[in-house]
């Protein structure tokens, strides 16, 4: 790895998982800007020239290293958070009925289908860990990538009407309860 392919990899990779994480959540996570602090570190030394240039080549292999560890950890942070907006409508039966623009049944055959995917990545990563951490990063996209397909198929509006309609009749039922 040549300073040149690292940058490349920061730009092509790290940069869009970042910003959709960023932009997703509305937050920088610690591990990640850790992750960013420790590649810069390795980066600086990389560029010291009191070191042996094989410590600099050192330096680079590790730089690299974490860049790539930041990139799986926003993948599968983002997934994380997918995972669990989509929880919620998979728990609760009138938001799975009535508030998707698919059927309920295509609902849970997909998100069913995305866990298995994101299992398969995990498990890719255990096995080439040490050896080629990189190997996972396209199944975590296409996880993202399907959660994002889910995500896009809550209507918010029909969830919001669900919200109300539950209120009205939670409040109906405990002033009827009341009365009696």
């Amino acid at each position: 790895m040549d300073v040149d392919g690292v940058f490349e990899f920061y730009r092509t990779e790290f940069v869009p998982a970042y910003s959709d994480l960023v932009g997703y959540i509305g937050d920088k996570p610690q591990q990640i800007l850790i992750e960013l602090e420790n590649t810069l570190a390795h980066i600086s030394q990389h560029f010291n020239y009191g070191l042996d240039p094989r410590d600099k080549d050192t330096n680079l292999g590790k730089a690299y290293d974490h860049l790539v560890r930041a990139t799986l950890d926003c993948y599968k942070l983002l997934w994380v958070r997918i995972y669990e907006q989509l929880s919620l409508v998979e728990e609760d039966k009138s938001n799975r009925r009535l508030g998707l623009n698919i059927s309920e049944a295509e609902f849970l055959t997909k998100f069913q289908k995305l866990r298995k995917l994101a299992q398969d990545a995990r498990e890719i990563e255990m096995t080439t860990i040490g050896l080629e951490p990189i190997a996972s990063l396209d199944k975590y996209k296409e996880v993202v990538r399907g959660g994002y397909e889910l995500i896009d198929a809550i209507d918010e509006n029909k969830i919001r009407e669900i919200k109300s309609l539950k209120r009205l009749i939670y409040t109906k039922e405990f002033i009827t309860g009341m009365v009696l």
